[in-house]
């Protein structure tokens, strides 16, 4: 008898210890998180990406040192700074979109698909919206755009772009098909922003949309001509 019970007394052991032992792993499991490939993949995207936006921060702080040490320079030879602000005033006035400029970059042609509906197909698909100019855009950007302009309109940081009908609305003028956009920067990545895989450019043309792209060598962009006006904000000038 005693054995038989030194065998239960065993047999229940070991099954409580085996009850705890698989608790123990599923708690294990639990904190650990494992990352698809997909993700992954993001995480590296967006590691890239923030180093970029490091190496530029550093590229602009560069800058600014360069200028104080040119201003100081300056202003111990002739006591003058003058001709100095006016550089700088023109940099920005070409950064801000305020100056014709010109280079290498792309013209990109969007226009309405010409294609006949699917059965139960929205026709609003087959037509140019603001957001996919306003996505081409953003594309453009991140791949190193320096200067843009749609239908010959100046794009600023404050630039608008809307639907007014079948036509679009940018810097509050009326534009209709097709759509022409410029950009100055590399050729290959401005086209490769356009015409790269699971781009907006990309999945346009799925639906149907023409979208085509041309490298240029020379590219002139106009500048934005009309006076900024601020209803809200006002300059801290203490």
């Amino acid at each position: 008898m005693r054995g038989r019970y030194s065998k239960v007394t065993i047999l229940f052991l070991t099954i409580i210890l085996g009850f705890l032992i698989s608790v123990q792993m599923k708690n294990l499991n639990s904190k650990n998180k494992y990352a698809s490939i997909d993700d992954i993949n993001e995480y590296k995207q967006r590691i890239e990406k923030e180093k970029a936006e490091i190496e530029n921060i550093k590229s602009a702080i560069d800058d600014y040192k360069s200028k104080i040490i040119d201003f100081n320079a300056t202003k111990i030879k002739d006591g003058d700074i003058t001709e100095l602000l006016k550089k700088e005033i023109e940099e920005y006035k070409t950064v801000s979109g305020f100056t014709d400029v010109y280079g290498a970059g792309v013209t990109i042609i969007i226009d309405d698909a010409t294609r006949e509906l699917i059965e139960g197909e929205n026709p609003n698909w087959l037509l140019v919206h603001d957001m996919d100019i306003l996505n081409i855009i953003n594309d453009l950007r991140v791949a190193g755009a320096e200067a843009i302009s749609i239908n010959g309109q100046r794009v600023l940081s404050s630039t608008e772009v809307s639907c007014s009908g079948y036509t679009i609305e940018i810097n509050g003028v009326d534009y209709g098909h097709p759509y022409i956009i410029r950009a100055i920067g590399e050729p290959r990545y401005l086209e490769a922003a356009i015409n790269g895989p699971n781009t907006t450019g990309y999945w346009l043309k799925e639906f149907g949309i023409f979208v085509e792209v041309n490298t240029k060598t020379y590219i002139k962009i106009p500048k934005y001509d009309e006076d900024i006006s601020y209803k809200y904000m006002t300059p801290d000038n203490s």
